[in-house]
């Protein structure tokens, strides 16, 4: 760490933000390893998509710049979504929705605004809002893991932007749309972000999606969930007056070429394949949910993503279980550190090999 006396003197200029914030930095995991900490799509895709998939790079001009903002993928995606597509703005995964999201919305100066949330929830929401010096406002969840409509209602008076991880990600929960409906139409200067970036695990029609839903209701989306995590493609669809702010403060050429193409192919070409991936990784869910119930005293919560949460009896026992677990090359996260998560693991589904070396790492567990 260097020294205060050794500090540059540019380093004044820093932005102040930054010094109480960690890097999200994740090493990255052995891929011999049973990776079931990042909540990815396990499942591989077959042989015959690879190849047709090596065809389609292979067409890519890498000496041409991209689509300034993806025109050809938005298409696709606003029919899908039966939107127009200057509605929807791509970015770097959901990540960069995020942060467009926040830069478009946020003012200089002494107030740049307030960020709403549900706590605990996915951390990059709270992570680029600080970054941006923006207010945080954390509503803790109900013991069961629901939302507090009353604590949120008083959150949300003054506030900028909320954002609602639907299903939720470290819980899982599917927390109650009306409640969210309800909250959207009592805050209308307030924009709502659906972040629905594990829906496809969901039960049918959970989506909170609506083409002609209230205008200050954001749908957030990424592929990175279903298969397509290394393309590192996200996306909102907005209120047209939102979506064009988003397209000015957002870089032109932010998804690459490569990226563009491979996400146009699989959704044009191979959505059948990949919806039976995501039906192989929730049927491995409820196995999933098993094999944790097994340990004994644990109880598993309910899930609507692709993770499971498990509370384990012991004080210690989370840690100490992944720690375990990791010895033996099986991966998972420890959140037992965050709100009403008290001695939880989170434990991303995995394939039935996967699964198969957790419940034999499992099997000499004491506690």
């Amino acid at each position: 760490m260097t020294a205060p006396e050794d500090r540059p003197a540019w380093a004044s200029n820093l932005r102040s933000t930054l010094g109480a914030l960690s890097i999200y930095d994740v090493p990255p995991a052995d891929a011999s390893a049973a990776r079931m900490h990042a909540n990815e799509c396990p499942e591989p895709w077959p042989d015959a998509v690879m190849d047709a998939l090596a065809d389609v790079v292979r067409g890519v001009e890498l000496g041409r710049y991209p689509d300034t903002s993806g025109r050809s993928l938005r298409a696709l995606l606003a029919k899908q979504h039966g939107c127009s597509a200057d509605r929807i703005v791509l970015g770097n995964g959901s990540d960069e929705i995020i942060a467009l999201l926040l830069m478009a919305l946020s003012s200089p100066g002494a107030a740049p605004g307030v960020v709403v949330t549900p706590a605990p929830t996915f951390v990059m929401y709270a992570h680029t809002a600080r970054v941006l010096g923006m207010t945080m406002r954390e509503v803790p969840l109900t013991p069961e893991l629901a939302l507090d409509e009353s604590g949120l209602d008083a959150a949300l008076t003054g506030a900028t932007i909320a954002f609602f991880a639907r299903p939720n990600n470290p819980t899982g929960g599917l927390w109650d749309a009306d409640v969210i409906r309800r909250l959207i139409a009592r805050h209308p200067a307030v924009v709502f972000v659906i972040d629905e970036a594990y829906v496809a695990y969901a039960p049918a029609e959970s989506s909170m999606w609506d083409p002609d839903g209230p205008d200050n209701q954001v749908h957030m989306a990424t592929l990175s969930k279903v298969g397509l995590a290394a393309l590192r493609i996200g996306y909102g669809i907005a209120h047209p007056q939102l979506a064009r702010a988003m397209n000015t403060v957002r870089h032109p050429y932010n998804v690459s070429q490569t990226s563009l193409a491979l996400a146009e192919a699989v959704l044009g070409r191979f959505g059948d394949v990949q919806a039976a991936m995501v039906d192989r990784a929730r049927d491995n869910r409820a196995r999933l949910a098993e094999v944790l119930g097994a340990i004994a005293g644990a109880v598993v919560l309910p899930s609507a993503g692709n993770m499971v949460l498990v509370r384990l009896a012991g004080e210690d026992e989370a840690p100490r279980l992944r720690g375990h677990l990791a010895a033996a090359g099986v991966l998972v996260k420890d959140v037992s550190k965050l709100p009403r998560l008290e001695r939880c693991l989170r434990v991303s589904v995995g394939t039935t090999a996967e699964l198969d070396r957790l419940a034999g790492t499992l099997a000499d567990w004491r506690g």
